[in-house]
């Protein structure tokens, strides 16, 4: 373990566990808000159908928000520094989740959309992280591999606590306070705890600032998009991300379809499949990285992770969730840390914030899409979503197996 780089790293990981948490709270809660059938925030009068699609909607609106902001803050961090920036990103979270919470209250699906979006635009950790380790691990690919898995380590820690926290404070039997806003205002709170910790006790690991006049948005982003080597990761990104999305979102779904689970039941399965992701995530990142390249490991944990959701679907008994899901998060753990390698790697220095956040911005548009066709996927069939989910780590691999090549592209200093 590298110690001294690790302290920089410290307090991003910790604001990125608080912001999943956030992120992870409403999950359990979701299905309960729009499908319960005496708690729905929608009208009685709504079809199941409708109510699905909305939830679906809502699910789409934090990607649909990131899908805009993320590569604006990588860019920023390059020029501005990282520390300013995710100062000023995680106060617009703050004031995105304060306004979620107020549209929950009074059940207005318009400005529960809205809040989340801007809170989705003002999201700018992970790929902020993810550039301060790139400023320290710099070409050492095992270094930045473990410190990715670090990140990603917070980020399940977030999933686990998250959850269960999600259905412990929407749950009114434990306590006449709670509801279904109730862990949007926790959200602001950790938010906020989260400011002061990154503006007291991190570092700016971004020495050489650029020197460009103008962001330059659009052209930004199709600089990276147009180098090839990036471009072939970036769409690996994307088919992965629709993987990983489609069982993260409509895993809970399926569970309260078909087995009748409630929000603190939920909670506590998306919690139990987090511990096997943080195991895995701390175990065998390291030796992996000894042995296999970050191409080679995705394209091969991509298929063992295919494999492993097709077989949740075989026993027909919800006990069996707890042996099924362990797999499938093991495999989760090593495809999503080694992804953002890939892309980390391709890129100079100079382009690590703009690299990452365009990364962050192919991984919620699938995200997004996730939302509003696995919506529609589940109204028909709750499981739909999560086969699609399969097939598309199959075609990641493929791409991966198919089309080999160097891992650095030529890039024009501008």
């Amino acid at each position: 373990m590298h110690i001294s780089g690790f302290k920089k790293v410290l307090p991003y990981a910790v604001v990125v566990f608080f912001g999943f948490v956030g992120f992870s709270m409403p999950l359990p809660i979701f299905p309960e808000m729009f499908l319960g059938k005496g708690s729905s925030v929608l009208p009685i009068s709504y079809s199941q159908e409708l109510k699905t699609f909305l939830l679906g909607l809502i699910m789409s609106a934090y990607p649909a928000g990131q899908l805009i902001g993320s590569p604006i803050l990588g860019k920023c961090s390059d020029r501005w520094g990282r520390k300013k920036v995710i100062i000023l990103s995680l106060i617009g979270c703050l004031l995105g989740y304060v306004g979620t919470a107020f549209a929950v209250q009074s059940s207005c699906i318009t400005a529960m959309f809205m809040g989340l979006f801007f809170c989705g635009l003002c999201e700018g950790n992970v790929a902020i992280a993810q550039s301060v380790i790139a400023d320290l691990a710099s070409d050492d690919v095992e270094k930045k591999t473990v410190y990715f898995g670090w990140i990603n380590l917070f980020i399940c820690l977030a999933f686990i606590v998250g959850p269960i926290l999600g259905g412990v404070l929407s749950d009114r039997s434990i306590s006449s306070w709670f509801n279904f806003a109730t862990p949007f205002w926790v959200g602001a709170i950790l938010t906020s705890v989260a400011v002061v910790i990154i503006f007291y006790f991190s570092e700016e690991t971004r020495k050489e600032q650029l020197l460009e006049k103008k962001l330059g948005y659009w052209k930004n982003l199709t600089k990276g998009i147009h180098q090839k080597t990036l471009a072939k990761f970036y769409l690996v990104n994307f088919f992965l991300a629709l993987g990983y999305f489609a069982y993260f979102r409509f895993f809970p779904v399926y569970l309260k379809e078909v087995f009748s689970f409630s929000s603190s039941q939920l909670g506590y399965i998306i919690a139990y499949g987090s511990i096997a992701f943080a195991i895995a995530a701390f175990l065998f990142l390291k030796p992996i990285a000894k042995k296999l390249s970050p191409e080679k490991a995705v394209a091969v944990f991509s298929v063992g992770l295919a494999l492993s959701i097709a077989l949740i679907f075989i026993p027909n008994a919800s006990w069996s969730f707890f042996f099924t899901t362990l797999p499938v998060n093991a495999c989760l753990a090593v495809v999503m840390t080694y992804s953002s390698v890939l892309v980390s790697e391709a890129a100079p220095p100079s382009f690590q914030g703009q690299a990452l956040g365009i990364l962050t911005s192919v991984q919620v548009s699938a995200e997004t899409l996730t939302g509003l066709g696995g919506g529609i996927l589940a109204s028909y069939d709750s499981f739909l979503p999560m086969w699609v989910g399969s097939a598309m780590f199959v075609i990641a691999a493929l791409f991966l197996f198919a089309f080999k090549g160097k891992n650095k592209d030529s890039f024009a200093q501008k």
